[in-house]
């Protein structure tokens, strides 16, 4: 009989399971590796690009900026001058030095191979680390192959995220890859408690807080806080003597990833109380404003994209018709897990409620209530008022970038309920089976009586749906049906595939299909499901169309042959720079595109150039004011404007005016009577007496993004006003050698008071968190590589000790 049994399960076995674990893990990972070569085919086999315009202009534009003060200066690029007058570069999050040594230094180069030296490589990376992590993170919770693979594809091939690339969010792409092997990290240091997974927590978190996107990694970082959270409560009744170790290993790894951040952090937290997005300190600041900081709301209403993704529309990058007629002013990609994904998470909630199950589900319940923003505001105003940093984010919607996570461990958990159902007797099927035909009848029902009245349900639907929220009921009507159509063809698709799975699921439920042909055609159902959303998000394009938005013609030629010779800066009119066309050709603009400008900088701008006040202009050494015009041929060329009240970029000042508030600031900045040339407005008492200086035209000895040296003699002592921006966190000033004072001038300029005579003036950038930073984050890497060595070594003899007991005692006396 014994020998029956193994015949028979020798026979009823597949050849993928008649593979060893390791070429089954190989084999599906290729089969990921095989997807993106086919999804990405253009990009990857043609080199090119996933998009030309927006954010993917204007790195371009920071890149080659970047490159050029490297070049030319031989420094470290810390300030850039080509942008709202100039700022820390850091204020971009983007520094220098490469300090990611373990996701940059080994990951990416392997990329360059996988993908052929794509030019996009390193945007076609995160996918596969999704799909792997995802992958592990569901064998840990001993899901088999099948459903683990099923959790990677919903991941990898998310819409959610396949949008990212074509609208320039590499970093947040790369981020979002990272998290599903944060939480196997941290799953695996709860389970073992040892050195070795406390060194590879460390080592993730901090590659995950060094590639540059706070947002996404807070929102990692707050899912494995509340998983820890969720372990210790679950640890106090079942092992609270587990508790102290988790607790110190888990805080220790978070420590030295912190640690490892410290180069990114220290500038980036200093500059944050100057910028926008700051919360107090010097500028004022506290935060983002929160209608700004909600204006991304997920509506609870859009929820029904998860049934059809686009039953609120679907908009791509570059469309001329609104297509989207959601909450949100406007979004390029669309919400949704996939059908199958979907339809199996509900059966995993419904029947195989794990540990693990019971976190995601209120990780996903936190997300969600998070993701509605100011339209169901009960926690998102909790964690805006009381949650440190959070007030500097915006887009609510993001948080969802981490919903397939959770559905791809649901989806794993309720094909894993059907697994063991099939196993059982055949009647033990039956109620789910029976309530599976229902729901199948229905949604065919509905999908025929669809088909029928067609006419009647865009009439009907019209009447209520398809129109967004202030939206003039002339252009609504216009749109209703291109958005009906959009919706009408989800809806169809969505039925089409749910009554494949559910179909699918009730004939292994009858013994009608073989387990091995429903893990293989739910795979391929969700495969298919999202890969058709996908291609819609993936549009190549030739690398040259990214320079073509930065063509330059004579009027652009001859000002870059001016600025070689001389200092002054640009207005560019309208939407000229709203892709760093300036910065590209190394025009020091005041305008550009940055979404964390400095506070004070972006109150000019509101009060201001709102308003064009040339006085602003005018101290501000805008020279030229800069357009496009198109001619009679069709073809646009930049025209330029003279400033002839344009100050040079530093003189003396007669006199000065001690102003109490901001408000007193920007009332004589904005008054007809206010000449910058004569008068200085400063927020601290100066030491000059009034009068006129008789000073003559300050000369610049050196002018560089890091250093500037000037000459000047006045025959009294006087205010001399530089027309740089105000940034004291990093900018020092010397005269003939000694440190002086910095003042604040005009609410953005800075000033400092030179002595009678011929002087020599330095202003210097040179912060100290930037060297403290770098400093913490090297000793944290090396603390990291200790951690993982040491736990390595004592894992490695554990085992052995282990292996070698268990050898002594099995061998006879």
């Amino acid at each position: 009989m014994a020998k029956q049994r193994q015949a028979g399960t020798a026979a009823t076995e597949s050849w993928f399971d008649r593979l060893s674990p390791v070429r089954q893990d190989a084999l599906l990972i290729g089969l990921m590796y095989v997807l993106l070569l086919l999804l990405f085919n253009e990009i990857i086999f043609k080199d090119l690009v996933f998009s030309s315009g927006a954010d993917t202009a204007a790195a371009e534009a920071w890149n080659r900026a970047i490159t050029h003060i490297s070049e030319t200066e031989h420094v470290e690029p810390l300030w850039i001058p080509y942008i709202f007058g100039g700022m820390p570069l850091f204020g971009s999050m983007i520094l220098p030095r490469q300090v990611d040594y373990f996701y940059s230094g080994i990951l990416v180069p392997v990329s360059k191979v996988l993908f052929f030296n794509a030019q996009m490589h390193w945007m076609i990376l995160p996918f596969l680390m999704m799909g792997i992590g995802m992958f592990y993170l569901a064998r840990h919770f001993r899901f088999s192959k099948g459903a683990s693979f099923l959790a990677a594809v919903t991941m990898m091939l998310n819409p959610y995220a396949v949008g990212l690339p074509e609208t320039g969010h590499g970093s947040k792409l790369i981020v979002l890859s990272i998290i599903p092997w944060l939480l196997f990290a941290v799953v695996k240091l709860f389970e073992h408690r040892s050195l070795l997974w406390c060194g590879i927590l460390a080592l993730i978190t901090g590659t995950l807080l060094l590639n540059r996107h706070p947002q996404i990694a807070f929102y990692g970082l707050m899912a494995i806080g509340l998983y820890f959270v969720y372990e210790l409560v679950l640890d106090i009744r079942q092992q609270p003597g587990a508790i102290p170790k988790k607790a110190i290993l888990f805080v220790l790894a978070l420590g030295i990833g912190f640690g490892m951040y410290a180069y990114h952090y220290f500038p980036v937290n200093e500059y944050a109380e100057y910028s926008i997005r700051g919360s107090g300190g010097v500028a004022g600041g506290s935060g983002l404003d929160y209608s700004y900081a909600t204006n991304w709301s997920f509506h609870p209403f859009e929820m029904l994209n998860y049934i059809n993704p686009s039953f609120f529309g679907l908009s791509f990058f570059g469309d001329k018709i609104d297509q989207y007629w959601g909450w949100m002013p406007f979004t390029n990609s669309t919400v949704t897990v996939g059908v199958v994904p979907l339809f199996l998470g509900i059966l995993g909630l419904s029947y195989k409620r794990t540990r693990f199950v019971w976190y995601l589900i209120v990780l996903a319940v936190l997300m969600l209530f998070m993701s509605f923003g100011k339209h169901l505001p009960v926690i998102f105003n909790l964690m805006f008022n009381f949650v440190p940093h959070f007030k500097q984010f915006r887009t609510p919607v993001m948080v969802l970038h981490l919903m397939p996570v959770v559905f791809g461990i649901l989806a794993a958990s309720g094909y894993t309920f059907l697994s063991e159902l099939l196993g059982r007797k055949e009647g033990d099927a039956a109620v789910l089976r029976k309530r599976l035909t229902v729901v199948l009848a229905v949604i065919a029902g509905l999908f025929l009586l669809g088909l029928v009245l067609n006419g009647v349900a865009e009439s009907i639907l019209s009447g209520f749906l398809f129109q967004k929220e202030g939206e003039s009921s002339r252009a609504a009507e216009q749109l209703r049906t291109v958005r009906f159509q959009i919706f009408w063809q989800g809806y169809i698709w969505v039925s089409v595939i749910g009554c494949a799975a559910i179909g699918l699921v009730i004939a292994a439920l009858r013994r009608k299909v073989a387990p091995s042909v429903l893990t293989a055609g739910l795979v391929a159902l969700t495969i298919l499901d999202l890969w058709v959303l996908d291609q819609k998000y993936i549009n190549p394009q030739p690398a040259s169309t990214v320079t073509e938005h930065f063509r330059s013609d004579a009027t652009i030629a001859q000002l870059q042959a001016q600025s070689e010779k001389e200092v002054f800066r640009v207005f560019p009119a309208g939407q000229m720079d709203g892709e760093n066309f300036m910065m590209y050709h190394h025009l020091q603009s005041v305008e550009g595109y940055c979404p964390a400008k400095l506070k004070i900088y972006q109150d000019v701008r509101d009060s201001c150039f709102s308003r064009g006040t040339m006085a602003a202009f005018n101290m501000l050494n805008v020279r030229y004011l800069v357009g496009q015009q198109e001619g009679q041929d069709g073809s646009v060329h930049t025209v330029v404007q003279a400033n002839p009240g344009a100050l040079p970029r530093a003189w003396f000042v007669d006199s000065t005016i001690l102003t109490a508030s901001m408000a007193q600031t920007f009332s004589i900045l904005n008054s007809p009577g206010f000449n910058p040339a004569t008068t200085a407005i400063v927020e601290k008492s100066v030491p000059v007496r009034p009068g006129h200086t008789g000073a003559g035209p300050v000369q610049i000895v050196k002018y560089s993004s890091r250093e500037i040296v000037l000459h000047a003699e006045t025959p009294r002592e006087a205010l001399m006003v530089l027309s740089e921006i105000y940034y004291p966190a990093g900018w020092t000033a010397a005269i003939d050698g000694r440190e002086t004072e910095i003042y604040k001038t005009n609410h953005i300029l800075r000033s400092v008071v030179v002595p009678a005579g011929g002087h020599e003036i330095v202003f210097r950038f040179d912060p100290p968190a930037y060297a403290k930073g770098f400093a913490m984050t090297n000793i944290s890497w090396g603390l990291t590589v200790l951690l993982m060595a040491a736990g390595g070594v004592m894992t490695y003899a554990a085992r052995r000790k282990k292996n070698g007991s268990g050898g002594e005692a099995g061998t006879p006396a």
